[in-house]
């Protein structure tokens, strides 16, 4: 099947009874997908999850199995972007329907998410305050989620759907028209502090992460991407990279982990603790991340 290696055909063929298909960068944007960019198999199903969500490391490529209901009332999908890999009709889940795989559902699907995750972004504003004065730390961490938050949604409002280890290129190549995006989006750039991404900086990061991912099935597949963007000569999207990847793990903590574990969570977004500029950036995002809520349903690009 044109696309697809062999060794990732096979082992769909072999392991998994159900529909099949690639996601992500090498489905969306093979010519632009990088040597250490993984297969994404999306596993569609009605019910309960068919396989565990894992990380698989084969001779020629690496895959990821991710699990994705197929029920339309669950979940939005479209089949633009994808490279189906085992169909409906080839597998014993002949019953799903192409129906529900609508590109004009998923566009809209994509906006509501755009504007979910601006409101996100709006939510960190009263998390920053609190923690502004008792603990520099969170309030630094909680700004840099609201900066991630709200370039995702700037990515989605324009109609792509945010690939963290492309996220930073994907925004360097969208073009407004719109100054009031322009300057969210440098704002949002300077609350990740990407003037910041030094290699020993992101050496710091990459050390902490790998604590922070001890537990997460694709932790090796993290830091492998990270150094594969820093051989590459790639700091700036190795640091943007490295600060998505902490902001996963660290939305699933509570307050006692930042309490026991602080100079870990600095380490791994790389936060500084200059209150003053904090508030300032803060400010600035906030204002903007409410224009682009108050004005903005979709965005056009140029």
């Amino acid at each position: 099947m044109h696309g697809i290696p062999p060794s990732v055909k096979k082992y769909v063929d072999n392991n998994i009874a159900a529909p099949v298909a690639i996601i992500g960068c090498r489905a969306t944007d093979p010519k632009n997908s990088l040597e250490c960019c993984e297969y994404d198999i999306a596993i569609f199903s009605e019910g309960a999850p068919l396989h565990e969500d894992r990380f698989v490391r084969m001779a020629d490529c690496n895959i990821e199995l991710f699990n994705i209901s197929a029920n339309p009332r669950k979940n939005i999908i479209s089949t633009n972007g994808m490279m189906l890999v085992k169909d409906f009709v080839s597998s014993s889940h002949a019953g799903f329907s192409h129906h529900s795989f609508k590109y004009s559902n998923y566009a809209g699907a994509l906006t509501a998410f755009g504007r979910k995750a601006i409101v996100r972004s709006l939510f960190c504003y009263d998390k920053i305050e609190s923690a502004a004065l008792k603990c520099p730390i969170l309030a630094s961490m909680w700004l840099k989620i609201s900066a991630y938050d709200f370039l995702e949604g700037i990515l989605a409002l324009t109609g792509h759907r945010s690939m963290p280890l492309h996220e930073l290129n994907q925004i360097r190549n969208l073009n407004f028209e719109e100054k009031n995006i322009l300057n969210g989006i440098k704002v949002a750039l300077a609350c990740i502090g990407i003037e910041r991404a030094t290699r020993s900086t992101i050496s710091r990061s990459s050390s902490a992460l790998s604590q922070l991912y001890s537990e997460e099935y694709d932790k090796d597949l993290v830091i492998e991407k990270a150094r594969h963007l820093l051989k590459s000569g790639m700091v700036p999207d190795c640091y943007y990279y490295l600060g998505k990847m902490a902001r996963k793990v660290l939305l699933s903590k509570d307050g006692s982990f930042f309490g026991t574990y602080s100079k870990l969570v600095q380490m791994s977004m790389d936060l500084s603790i200059d209150a003053p500029q904090i508030q300032k950036l803060q400010l600035e995002l906030f204002k903007t991340a409410k224009n682009v809520l108050r004005n903005y349903r979709t965005i056009t690009v140029a």
